[in-house]
C-alpha cells in the first residue's frame, strides 16, 4: 500500500497534485466503525492508517476518511442516497463512488444505476490496492 502511495506522489505534477491526510488511529477507525455501525474494509484499514483520505490527482480521485480536516467522511454520498445499502462508500473518482461491496467482498467503481442490474458491467477489484493501481495505471497511460 505504501508503495502505491509513494508511486502516486511521484506521478503528481503541477496540474495533478496530490495530498494525503495524517494518517488515522486504530482507535479512530474503530470507533467510526462503531457511532457509524459499519464495519471498513481490511484493505482499506490499512489505507486509512497510512493516510486517512487524500485528493489525488487535481481532486480527480477523493479517498474518504473518518476523521481530521476533511471535506467528505467514509460513506459520504454526494448523490443524496442513491447508492445502496450493500456498498460502503470510500471516495469518489470523476463522476464514480468508489465502493466496497460487503456482500461479495469486492471492491467496484459504481454510478447512480440499479447496482444489481449493473454490477456485471462495473470496474471491479479484489482489494484495495488493485483500485488505487488501476488510477496509476489510468495516469501512466495518459503521459505516454
Amino acid at each position: 500500500m505504501k508503495s502505491r502511495i509513494e508511486k502516486i506522489k511521484s506521478l503528481s505534477g503541477s496540474w495533478m497534485e496530490s495530498y494525503f491526510f495524517p494518517p488515522a488511529s486504530e482507535s479512530e477507525i474503530s470507533e467510526y466503525e462503531k457511532s457509524n455501525n459499519i464495519i471498513i474494509p481490511k484493505s482499506y484499514k490499512e489505507f486509512l492508517m497510512l493516510t486517512n483520505g487524500a485528493r489525488i490527482f487535481g481532486s480527480d480521485m477523493c479517498l474518504y476518511g473518518v476523521s481530521g480536516d476533511i471535506n467528505h467522511y467514509l460513506n459520504y454520498d454526494f448523490t443524496d442516497g442513491s447508492v445502496p445499502e450493500e456498498l460502503l462508500i470510500l471516495g469518489d473518482y470523476n463522476d464514480t463512488h468508489i465502493c466496497y461491496d460487503h456482500h461479495d467482498d469486492i471492491y467496484v467503481l459504481y454510478r447512480d444505476e440499479k447496482y444489481e442490474c449493473i454490477k456485471e458491467e462495473c470496474v471491479i477489484f479484489d482489494d484495495f490496492c488493485e483500485v488505487l493501481d488501476f488510477v496509476i495505471d489510468v495516469v501512466d497511460e495518459e503521459d505516454e
